[in-house]
């Protein structure tokens, strides 16, 4: 479960990138990536997960910083709902479709994806506040959606610096579990333990054998990842002095379907934006 530490517990801490390195991707003059190189592109297809180091420029930040904070301060107001939990607010905030839509980003998941059209399936403002922003458990995103063909892709952009210390993402890839690359690992279904949207959690027995083998995404604010549908992941508490916010939004193919019944949140009206 996240937060759990075994003594033998190893994390290979990534501080910038994962399968990326520097003069391997094409970046414009503000030193944002731009497009992924093919090698970037098979090793995404091999470990379910690949960084684009610096997605969005430091000015841009500052914008998508105060927007995502503006929209969080709204959303909690009435402490009804927490900061880690703020799905889809892009089906009535232009701001945050339009920043869903960057061309830049769609350029990068098109490429993942093989695919010339694009559909948003979800966003999410995760937000772990200090001190007691809480755990997300092992799970694969493949259990909770019903899509047909199952095939998408997950930004997860870091909004504030992003480090053990403050709840980074953890990942167990495709190399290291070659079963999860099509198919969902045993769960136990909880209370929705780590928020209203995690209740599907990855069996112990099947996350213990490999778990000292999971990979800690430490991110710069500005830095990204994509990373699969069934790619297994987590994150620990925060247990810092500091915020840790993510943008998250996750992609498929134009030509995905919603299939009905499977998911009480994802009906047949369900609205999967097409932007490219």
């Amino acid at each position: 479960m996240a937060g759990r530490r075994g003594s033998s517990f190893i994390l290979v801490i990534l501080t910038a990138c994962i399968a990326w390195q520097a003069g391997q991707h094409t970046a414009d003059p503000a030193g944002v990536t731009t497009v992924f190189t093919a090698e970037q592109v098979a090793e995404y297809q091999k470990a379910g997960i690949i960084s684009t180091g610096q997605l969005f420029s430091h000015d841009e930040m500052k914008q998508i910083r105060a927007g995502l904070d503006e929209r969080i301060a709204a959303a909690t107001m009435d402490g009804q709902v927490r900061s880690e939990d703020l799905l889809n607010l892009h089906f009535n905030d232009s701001w945050l479709l339009e920043l869903a839509s960057h061309p830049r980003v769609l350029d990068l998941v098109s490429q993942l994806l093989g695919s010339a059209s694009i559909r948003i399936f979800t966003t999410r403002i995760l937000s772990k506040p200090a001190h007691t922003g809480y755990a997300v458990p092992w799970h694969q995103d493949s259990n909770y959606w019903p899509l047909q063909p199952l095939h998408a892709s997950s930004l997860w952009l870091a909004v504030d610096d992003v480090d053990e210390e403050n709840g980074a993402m953890k990942t167990l890839n495709f190399t290291t579990i070659p079963s999860a690359r099509t198919t969902n690992l045993p769960v136990e279904q909880t209370s929705k333990e780590g928020g209203a949207h995690f209740d599907l959690n990855i069996r112990t027995d099947a996350i213990a054998p490999f778990e000292d083998r999971a990979v800690l995404l430490a991110l710069k604010q500005g830095h990204a990842s994509f990373h699969d549908a069934w790619l297994p992941h987590n994150s620990s508490p925060n247990r810092s002095n500091r915020r840790r916010c993510a943008w998250i939004v996750r992609y498929t193919p134009g030509s995905t379907v919603i299939v009905p019944g499977k998911r009480k949140l994802f009906g047949e009206d369900y609205d999967m934006v097409l932007v490219r």
